[in-house]
């Protein structure tokens, strides 16, 4: 296998030599250790869940903040089609100030946080508040921080964690391998209650080959793609690739400190209001869904996009076609669908990625810490939770 970023690394500047790229790169690989790592973990995993999945009334809230929480935004419908209980993602950050507004006390919940680190105050208060406050709760910790406050809840009666294979724990300050590989033992937890072993096996197989072949084939593409002259960028997805357009817009914005905007929406959604944003500095990334019946709602925004005239420039990732000639720059890895909806979301996390680590050393900053004047920092700091809130127990 070529090592693209090795190789680019060796022809640029110090800046390029970062945590970052080599994060990037790494994920394949890391998927695959995570699925091992499940497998290795089956017992434990279900046995904790399918007690609480035979719970009448049973609601499900899937949480973290910043990147942790569009993990839940990517994996939430998963978890609901998967188990047939009510799921949703709500961020700590909103939990901490208004979980009665999402929670009621007095029915079963099961809390799946999400967490590099594991040390983000919110995360540690929205675990505690809900013990003080609900009647029955438990926890399901995905995370990468042996070491985190939330991994040092694995003794708690009610928890069970999973963390993730070492190398998932990013050094650089925006998350990469991360998010991907906690969206994946997220979905691949709640699937292996109920789907088959091998065909699992061969999800993670085949998104691991397409990760290769983005990281291998599209690189220089999407380097070129980072070099066009823009300013905003905008994701759009369907489903599930919502989460990942919400992440990758972060993602962009983040690794070029806020030098370059970043929005998401739906495709459907981004006609009402929205649209107003795009521009000729406006690089617009559509995240095309390997669902047949979405693509003709993606296909006609396409068309009404081209409709106006504006110099923006647009990239498309579709795993089999790219839906429209109208599309200046088109990723596709198939010629026929492979990918379950679920881990094909996975998969269009690392254009992001990519355009946002080669937008950051063009603009010069150093992708591992571009924000230099410490705006925002790898663990969340200045963060005070107040304890004596009325809201914080039981009637």
């Amino acid at each position: 296998m070529t090592d693209i970023f090795d190789s680019d690394i060796e022809s640029h500047t110090p800046s390029e030599q970062t945590y970052t790229s080599s994060e990037i790169h790494h994920q394949p690989e890391t998927w695959k250790a995570t699925w091992k790592k499940i497998r290795q973990e089956e017992e434990t995993l279900s046995s904790f869940l399918n007690e609480i999945l035979r719970m009448e009334g049973l609601n499900i809230i899937l949480t973290g903040a910043g990147s942790s929480a569009f993990v839940g935004n990517v994996v939430a419908s998963t978890w609901q089609k998967d188990t047939e209980r009510p799921a949703k993602a709500v961020p700590t950050t909103d939990l901490v100030t208004h979980w009665q507004n999402y929670i009621l006390p007095s029915e079963p919940l099961l809390l799946i946080s999400f967490a590099r680190s594991g040390n983000s105050p919110e995360s540690t208060a929205s675990i505690e508040q809900l013990n003080k406050g609900c009647d029955n709760v438990f926890h399901l910790i995905i995370t990468c921080n042996p070491d985190g406050k939330l991994a040092q809840m694995k003794e708690n009666e009610n928890t069970c964690v999973f963390l993730l294979p070492q190398e998932a724990e990013d050094k650089s300050l925006a998350m990469t391998n991360s998010f991907t590989s906690m969206a994946l033992a997220a979905t691949l937890i709640s699937k292996m209650l109920k789907t088959e072993t091998d065909y699992l096996d061969t999800q993670v197989h085949t998104l691991s080959s397409y990760g290769n072949t983005v990281l291998n084939n599209y690189d220089a593409l999407l380097k070129e793609v980072a070099h066009d002259d823009f300013n905003r960028i905008v994701f759009l997805g369907s489903g599930p690739l919502q989460g990942i357009a919400r992440e990758g817009h972060l993602k962009v914005q983040e690794l070029t400190n806020g030098q370059v905007v970043g929005k998401f929406d739906s495709f459907l959604g981004f006609r009402h209001g929205p649209k107003a944003i795009i521009n000729d500095n406006t690089l617009l990334v559509y995240l095309i869904s390997n669902n047949k019946d979405t693509n003709r709602y993606e296909r006609d925004l396409v068309s009404q996009i081209n409709q106006h005239n504006i110099g923006l420039h647009t990239l498309g990732i579709a795993e089999t076609e790219c839906i429209s000639s109208n599309i200046d720059y088109c990723i596709t890895l198939a010629d026929e669908q492979q990918l379950d909806e679920a881990f094909w979301a996975i998969l269009c996390t690392l254009p992001a990625q990519i355009i946002g680590l080669h937008k950051s050393i063009d603009l010069g900053y150093n992708p591992d810490e571009p924000s230099p004047d410490g705006t925002i920092s790898r663990v969340v700091e200045g963060v005070q939770i107040y304890n004596d809130s009325s809201n914080e127990l039981k009637d």
